[in-house]
């Protein structure tokens, strides 16, 4: 019984002395400018230089520790837009301590008082992405996301907006972290509706780790797009005109306390002009044939878009954002053809056909999320959630005349199609320590296509048509991707830092055809490992080691068996029975910064299995099919260099030369192909001071290899002269697209078992831009950053056709 009390009163006696030792930190934080609480900041309670526990403020700006041991600390507080202030020798003895009022002191004040000595360079090299500061350039403005992507090493852009990284179209491209369903029908013509205006970074991604979905073989590319979050009301207005396109544009932001509203919208117009010659010759048992066809386009296209978001800071731990984003465009394109056919036996057949093509479409995206912080710093659960929808008509009509210029035969045609995609994601984010974090989550993602295509005809100019039904169907697909993934990253000063992932994604797939076809089904499981390796150095040098396996899936350009029959001689289409790429990719990068110049070099190694090719062939009465197919192994290894220099204060230079071997191997067809392709950018910048800045742009893009030929080489260079008016609130550009060239020329080539064919293609770029921005709002800082759905796990079209 003695044992037992003293046992007690010893227990007591410790937890009296315990709780004693106790000690609660209080403090209130003010911004210094406005003398008002700042709410929502991280404030760390630092000892020996580690953080031993973390807090915010909450709305009237006050912050407190409860449980701190006796001790020797000091306080950090941070908050995006305010300079970090750290508060030192606070000495926790036996009493609770009120540390009184910490006044931070803006990064950036009233926009009228700012004053900017160095602004960010062109190209950021980061730990696992570069990153291109659109706003900064001004080459851009007046033009649309493929002016953008042009300029960004290792990207390659051609005239017609289709994208490659590092030589592969096997990419992602997200808007705001987020896909986009117009993205997945088409990059290109998605690109085409976004003005270079709005658009603040692009993030190239060429080694995704475990937290991104493993589709995008070659990488991903998020464009960002610019949004205020500062307190108060502003926005700007951007009418903008050229020979080309027209992109007016407007924006209005306001934000007060924890609630943020912000809106854009604009529309464009577009025109292209194109002339093509297609020579053909194939063989037919013992016969050969000679085609020649020449081929005229005229279109012009419009589009409208408009985003709101919404974002409220419930508290100091809970934040709510929602958002939706729409857009409604189309496009027409008339055609002026002239086909001719000559064999060794017989004079062949002569035609000439005047065709248009309207592409019609509209869609939405909305979006809601939930973010839960907690005291300790980055410590926080997401959930986010997605719904999108897309809706499409195209249609053509076509009319055959002879050489009378009599119409002889008509034919017209629509697809009917719509994309529906719905996703759920959590995410958790907790630091172990001050360098290392554990990230993990879970992911589904489901989608809906549909495509309803019809046929008809009418022969010697009647206008009675009659349905083909044996070329008509209606193609249901339906697709669920789940998967969860963990991450560890440790990322200490001095040593060698190391992202660790692994991801588990499992497909199903269910395909019903109206026709007759027989359904199909299928499932998958892929588990997806990441690793990446850095390390800083002496004199600002950075060293990055990756590994990731990828797949890619294909997506409804792919997947539509709608065969596009408007060219009679030249059809193309989908193939539903696509099964994804696999794709191992290896990647060595190192950086250094030497005074005004930086340098990187970046070494990778890319290998694709299960590759998907678009496959030429020509029957017997000499008509060409392109349809996709899974026949290839697709190799890749290069280099990519690039450099930023300030060749004196006001003149800064930067370039970049992507060099790189493909390698394209078929068995099925028994074919390869393979060679040394390259690009060169060179990017030039003078402040004549005054507001006064001219920017020379320019870059060359080799021939590019595909597995049945090559497609040609072109290059494309402006100029552009901007004045800032109005006390900087104002900015006059005039720029000129290819000034000594009126059109940019290419030619294509490909080989098949019986044929061989050359394009020859031009198409007119020359022309001239003005672009005027008009800023409004006074402003005071108060920023928070919001985490988004990112669909990073599709293979979209890129608009060849």
């Amino acid at each position: 019984m003695k044992i037992l009390l003293l046992s007690l009163v010893a227990f007591a006696a410790s937890f009296c002395l315990v709780s004693a030792q106790h000690i609660k930190i209080s403090g209130l934080l003010m911004d210094s400018a406005t003398v008002k609480p700042v709410e929502f900041a991280a404030v760390a309670l630092l000892k020996d230089g580690k953080i031993m526990e973390g807090a915010n403020s909450d709305s009237k700006g006050r912050f407190v520790f409860t449980k701190v041991p006796p001790g020797q600390y000091a306080i950090q507080v941070s908050l995006m837009s305010y300079a970090t202030k750290t508060v030192g020798k606070i000495s926790a003895t036996n009493e609770d301590i009120e540390v009184g009022i910490i006044k931070l002191v803006p990064a950036v004040q009233n926009l009228n008082e700012v004053t900017v000595s160095e602004q960010k360079a062109l190209f950021e090299e980061k730990s696992d992405r570069m990153v291109y500061n659109a706003e900064k350039d001004i080459s851009i403005k007046g033009g649309d996301a493929t002016d953008v992507l042009k300029k960004i090493p290792s990207v390659a852009v051609d005239i017609e907006g289709n994208v490659q990284l590092r030589g592969s179209s096997n990419i992602k491209v997200l808007i705001d972290n987020k896909p986009s369903s117009i993205v997945a029908r088409s990059v290109s013509d998605a690109l085409k509706q976004i003005p270079a205006d709005i658009i603040k970074q692009v993030e190239v991604i060429t080694s995704p780790s475990a937290k991104y979905d493993a589709e995008g073989t070659a990488g991903i590319i998020n464009i960002i797009t610019k949004r205020n979050t500062m307190r108060g009301t502003s926005g700007s207005v951007s009418p903008n005109f050229g020979q080309w396109n027209n992109w007016p544009n407007a924006s209005i932001n306001h934000r007060m306390k924890g609630l943020g509203i912000s809106a854009n919208g604009g529309f464009s117009n577009w025109r292209n002009k194109r002339y093509m010659q297609l020579l053909r010759s194939f063989t037919n048992a013992d016969t050969v044939t000679d085609q020649n066809q020449t081929q005229w386009v005229r279109g012009d296209g419009q589009n409208f878009y408009g985003t709101l978001n919404l974002d409220w800071d419930v508290d100091s731990l809970n934040r709510i954002g929602a958002g939706v984003n729409y857009y409604d465009g189309a496009n027409t394109n008339g055609f002026d053809i002239v086909f001719e056919e000559s064999s060794n036996d017989n004079a062949g057949q002569y035609f000439r056909r005047d065709m248009s093509r309207t592409y019609d479409w509209s869609g939405a995206t909305i979006n809601l999320d939930y973010t839960r912080l907690f005291k300790k710093p980055k410590k926080e659960i997401n959930l986010l959630m997605m719904y999108s929808f897309e809706e499409e008509d195209s249609n053509y009509w076509s009319d055959l005349l002879n050489r009378g210029n009599n119409v002889y035969y008509r034919e017209k045609s629509y697809n009917i199609s719509n994309n529906k995609e719905g996703t759920v994601q959590l995410d958790f984010t907790n630091p172990l320590d001050s360098i290392s974090t554990l990230e993990m989550g879970s992911k589904t993602i489901f989608r809906q296509i549909l495509s309803d295509y019809r046929i008809s005809s009418a022969l010697e100019g009647s206008t009675d048509f009659t349905d083909m039904p044996e070329l008509a169907n209606i193609f249901d697909y339906a697709q669920q991707v789940t998967s969860g993934y963990v991450v560890y990253s440790r990322t200490p000063k001095k040593r060698w830092g190391v992202n660790l992932g692994l991801r588990y994604e499992h497909t199903f797939i269910q395909a019903h055809f109206l026709n007759g076809t027989a359904s199909f089904a299928n499932n998958y499981g892929n588990l997806i490992p990441s690793l990446s390796l850095s390390r800083s150095l002496k004199k600002d040098q950075q060293v990055r080691f990756s590994y990731s396996q990828r797949i890619q899936r294909p997506q409804f350009y792919y997947l539509n068996p709608y065969v596009n029959q408007a060219d009679s001689k030249n059809l193309y289409g989908g193939n539903p029975y696509l099964k994804p790429e696999l794709t191992h990719s290896v990647e060595a990068n190192y950086s250094i910064s030497i005074r005004q110049t930086s340098l990187n070099a970046s070494f990778f190694l890319r290998q694709t299995n299960n590759a998907i090719e678009s496959i030429n062939t020509v029957d017997s009465s000499g008509v060409l099919k392109q349809i996709f197919q899974n026949v290839a192994e697709n190799s890749a290894y290069g280099v990519n260099l690039s450099a930023n220099t300030k060749l004196t204060k006001q003149w800064t230079v930067n370039g970049s030369l992507n060099v790189f071997y493909n390698v394209l191997e078929s068995k099925e067809l028994a074919t390869s192909n393979k060679d040394w392709m390259y690009r060169i950018n060179l990017n030039s910048t003078i402040d004549f001071g005054k507001g006064i800045k001219a920017q020379l742009f320019g870059f060359y893009n080799s021939p590019r290899v595909n597995l049945q030929g090559k497609n040609g080489s072109f290059g494309f260079y402006n100029m552009v002269l901007q004045k800032e008016i109005l006390k900087k609130k104002c900015t006059i550009g005039v720029g000129y697209d290819n000034p000594f060239n009126r059109r940019i020329r290419w030619r294509n080539d490909f080989v098949g078992p019986n044929f061989v064919q050359t394009q020859d293609v031009a198409m007119y770029r020359r022309g001239w831009r003005i672009n005027l921005k008009y800023e409004f709002g006074q402003m005071t800082t108060n920023q928070r950053q919001k985490k988004r759905i990112s669909n990073d796990d599709k293979k979209g079209g890129d608009g060849n056709n």
